[in-house]
């Protein structure tokens, strides 16, 4: 029979506590993991497809050992382990089994501990790579965009500035072509006189010349 959800769920955190404890470390949140390890026996024990019994006192002996190390033993458990020392060949054989057990939870442990840490660091490894590339490819737009607009910039300067080269060359031509009208102008009109001048004087010399013919 394989084993179920709840008792990997406790073997892990068990293996956990045992961990620190060997350890020293130190964590407030110890005693939560304590009464967490009681919690989930308590529901393994409703269960109908719980462990074999020598199973289950292997688990309540370790569970007491980190409640010791940590100080945290109660009457109830000093109960169980005086309960414990009455069936000496059993715990013997439990020890045996739960050494061998604590080992191959401790290597299953060590195991899923390095291939969590390796998941981590290439999910750090990955996301700082997409970064440092959003970073790249934002640096490169901006100065592409940086590029286009001081681009356009120019442009528009010159364009300003030719339009007032433009204009002022307009104003200066107009003023000349103004001028230039208004010089012509006076010269048809003395052309004008002139010419109505000389026909004047034609008529009084021909009016004077038809008299002295008569």
């Amino acid at each position: 029979m394989g084993l179920t959800r709840q008792e990997v769920n406790l073997r892990r955190l068990l293996l956990k506590c045992e961990l620190m404890i060997s350890s020293n470390q130190k964590d407030d949140r110890f005693p939560k993991y304590v009464n967490s390890l009681e919690d989930m026996l308590k529901d393994m024990l409703k269960v109908p497809e719980k462990p074999h019994e020598e199973i289950l006192n292997d688990y309540k002996r370790r569970i007491y050992n980190v409640k010791v190390s940590a100080g945290m033993e109660t009457d109830s458990d000093r109960q169980f382990l005086l309960n414990e020392k009455i069936n000496e060949e059993p715990i013997a054989r439990m020890e045996l089994l739960g050494l061998r057990q604590r080992k191959a939870d401790k290597q299953d442990g060590l195991d899923d501990l390095d291939q969590m840490i390796h998941y981590h660091q290439d999910a750090q490894e990955k996301i700082a790579n997409d970064m440092l590339q959003l970073t790249q490819s934002l640096k490169e737009q901006s100065q592409l965009a940086n590029k286009i607009i001081k681009k356009d910039t120019e442009v528009v300067s010159k364009s300003s500035q030719m339009t007032e080269q433009n204009f002022s060359r307009l104003k200066v031509e107009s003023s000349k072509l103004t001028e230039h009208s208004k010089r012509a102008c006076k010269c048809w009109m003395w052309i004008m006189l002139v010419i109505v001048l000389a026909v004047f004087i034609n008529m009084v010399l021909f009016m004077k010349v038809m008299k002295k013919t008569k």
